[in-house]
């Protein structure tokens, strides 16, 4: 196959499929993020959980925080005590809706670029 009957084919997958994406199972696992950009993160049962976790309080004090994640599987009544923690702090917040995620991801805090945090689980 020639190069450019190569770089053509290419053209045509991306035409039909999108651009490929970079380590998307490892996304669809963590509400459409990469790992290496998580600082905290909750399971949807401690989202659940009746009493707010201060570690997402002090994750979202962190000067490298840039939003809120939340999974649009949760019942809102779990959800709002940490928006309003969002917003108390001044950070935006968005409620992920995919029905393609995976995992058990409730609630993460993401900065715009790598921080590499080795444990964001909040135990």
């Amino acid at each position: 196959m020639s190069e450019k009957q190569n770089e053509l084919e290419q053209r045509l997958m991306v035409g039909l499929h999108g651009t490929p994406e970079l380590k998307h199972s490892e996304k669809m696992q963590h509400l459409g993020q990469f790992r290496e950009r998580i600082i905290r993160l909750l399971t949807k049962d401690q989202v659940d959980d009746s009493h707010v976790y201060p570690e997402i309080e002090e994750a979202l004090k962190d000067p490298r925080a840039s939003r809120l994640l939340l999974n649009g599987d949760l019942a809102y009544r779990y959800r709002d005590k940490y928006i309003k923690i969002a917003r108390k702090h001044s950070k935006p917040y968005t409620v992920v809706n995919d029905p393609s995620l995976k995992g058990n991801a409730g609630l993460i805090v993401v900065a715009d670029h790598a921080v590499d945090v080795d444990k964001i689980e909040v135990e």
